[in-house]
């Protein structure tokens, strides 16, 4: 192989090689993305039910001493909050589907913009799961 030949293989796995790199820490951004939100989600639902369990069980235990009318502001108390549970595990549904969205859109806008190198990141990604996969 002569030099010329030498130098335009080891330019096209360099290329190859960046490509894939770029491609990777792209779908790596979108999932961190995706994970924040979702752990974000579960941490508010999370500490809501918390609060809700904790305020049943109160509701609970002082309900032999409370008047008919204690016990109607206490069943009003506990369905606001429980439809607050509700509106803030509604939001962060939006904010996941909004966020993998926008990783979906960008992925989208880069392959417009990129057709070829959006087949190479492919056909590379596709290479290295096949190695990955040989391996087991």
């Amino acid at each position: 192989m002569n030099n010329s030949t030498t130098n335009q293989a080891e330019g096209a796995l360099a290329a190859a090689g960046n490509m894939a790199q770029r491609t990777g820490t792209a779908v790596g951004n979108v999932l961190d993305a995706t994970r924040s939100v979702g752990r974000q989600a579960g941490a508010v639902a999370s500490t809501e039910m918390a609060n809700l369990r904790a305020d049943l069980d109160d509701l609970v235990e002082n309900l032999p001493s409370l008047s008919e009318v204690d016990v109607h502001e206490a069943k009003e108390r506990l369905m606001d909050k429980i439809a607050a549970a509700k509106e803030g595990a509604r939001e962060a549904a939006i904010s996941a589907r909004r966020h993998l969205r926008e990783g979906v859109e960008n992925s989208r806008g880069y392959v417009k913009e990129h057709p070829l190198q959006a087949v190479g990141y492919a056909a590379a990604i596709g290479f290295l799961l096949g190695l990955l996969v040989a391996r087991r």
